[in-house]
């Protein structure tokens, strides 16, 4: 597999990903045609892709996709990774089952990439501390639950951002029904404390995803969970002044930085999965943009909505570095807004991607809502789809593959009936009229009268 990375070339990157002999319609910013020796390595060693997203997307597996999915977020707050043992809380690896159906019903309604909380605060057994509370390491089942989750990943085709904090973190240390709960305040104030954070448990935990060997199911790590909501103070890079959370022990924007900063570091030293940070709101768009993750994520209600509306495009919003995915928007709807305005306006105006808040709440309809976009982008939206050699009757199986359910992936001969990916079949794309679609050449050539 390619390192993994973050390609921001609007319009130019899906001709040069497009298949060989393809029309390509993209031109130079001097109005003439690209030449070949134009095109970078990079590009060339991903020409095999045969449905790139519009606008570039977010490069993972060698494949250029719209990540399109949703918020789990969690199934217990605090306890799916490490467990909550005094509350009879267990860990992924105790509820295989539960995990297991609930993201088969993800996958089966159309989300390729699933957003999962790790330690949104520190009530689980995940983390262990000292009397001081200073991280001593990782702790309950955390490890075996990261595991397992990226196995379940594995088995249900789909694709894991993990979010390892939250503004909920940032509430003063208290207790609850029995439990400490440290604040992370102190912790990202104090050198000593943050450096043991880094040590003892973002680099292990990331030490240990990319020795699974499920890995590859790991697109992202997501650092913090909208961390402007425990920040006070003016913002030194243009974006208005923060309003922090009232009951949070908000701290600079300075030290948030250092700490985003140094966990974006720490991620990439020991991960191939991409970073970045779930920004709460355009309103804060540069916030991060000292920061060396892949891409900007920001989230959109209707309070964000009335001062920076949805069909606002990324340069509208003064953001030209890096793609931005929207990584929490209602499954609903805004008001006045559905949510097949809302994907398609964000897939058409130049984001990277879009995830919905949330699955625990979602009813079966909104559930529905999003697998009919994704039906619809059926193959610009799955990072399993639509890669392989040019022109052939199948895709080549890589580290991105699918072993788990569904159709096979790899199939030969000029007349096979191979679907794009394990998701739709070849009579769903034949019946939403998606057999001369360019990324469906080579593939259900049965079922789309090319035999």
């Amino acid at each position: 597999m390619l390192k993994a990375s973050v390609t921001w070339s609007r319009g130019v990157l899906p001709c040069l990903l497009a298949v060989a002999g393809a029309a390509c319609t993209a031109v130079t910013d001097a109005g003439g045609e690209l030449g070949a020796d134009q095109v970078g390595t990079e590009e060339n060693a991903v020409v095999g892709d045969q449905c790139p997203a519009p606008n570039g997307g977010i490069s993972w597996n060698d494949r250029y996709r719209f990540m399109y999915g949703v918020n789990y977020a969690w199934n217990q707050f605090g306890g799916d990774f490490g467990g909550i043992s005094r509350w009879s809380v267990r860990g992924v690896a105790a509820e295989q089952a539960t995990h297991a159906a609930k993201l088969a019903d993800m996958r089966a309604h159309g989300a390729n990439v699933i957003r999962w909380w790790v330690f949104p605060e520190f009530r689980g057994e995940g983390v262990r501390f000292d009397s001081s509370e200073t991280p001593l390491g990782l702790g309950g089942t955390a490890v075996q639950d990261l595991q397992e989750a990226l196995e379940l990943a594995e088995r249900q085709d789909v694709y894991l951002m993990l979010c390892l904090f939250s503004f909920d973190n940032f509430r003063p240390s208290h207790d609850t029904s029995g439990i400490h709960i440290p604040g992370l305040a102190p912790i990202v104030r104090n050198t000593s404390k943050l450096d043991s954070l880094i040590a003892n448990v973002v680099r292990p935990l990331a030490r240990a995803a990319e020795g699974s060997p499920y890995k590859h199911r790991l697109v992202a790590w997501d650092v913090i969970n909208e961390p402007e909501w425990a920040i006070s103070g003016r913002n030194p890079y243009g974006d208005e002044a923060y309003t922090p959370t009232s009951g949070l022990d908000a701290v600079s924007h300075a030290d948030m930085e250092r700490f985003v900063s140094r966990t974006t570091d720490a991620l990439k030293a020991e991960s191939s999965a991409l970073v970045t940070v779930g920004g709460a709101a355009a309103k804060w768009a540069k916030a991060w943009s000292r920061v060396d993750i892949d891409f900007y994520q920001f989230h959109i209600y209707d309070w964000v909505n009335e001062w920076w509306p949805y069909y606002l495009s990324p340069e509208e919003l003064g953001v030209t570095d890096k793609p931005i995915v929207m990584g929490e928007f209602p499954i609903g709807s805004l008001s006045g807004v559905s949510y097949q305005q809302l994907a398609e306006s964000f897939y058409e105006n130049g984001y990277a991607g879009a995830m919905g808040w949330d699955y625990g709440t979602a009813t079966g309809a909104q559930l529905d809502q999003m697998r009919d976009f994704a039906s619809r982008h059926a193959c610009e939206t799955d990072y399993s789809a639509g890669y392989g050699e040019i022109g052939g009757g199948g895709t080549t199986a890589g580290s991105g593959t699918s072993t788990g359910s569904g159709s096979s992936s790899t199939g030969g001969g000029t007349c096979s009936d191979t679907a794009p990916s394990s998701q739709y079949t070849c009579a769903q794309q034949a019946s939403w009229g998606k057999c001369n679609e360019s990324w469906m050449q080579g593939f259900c050539s049965r079922t789309c009268g090319r035999c």
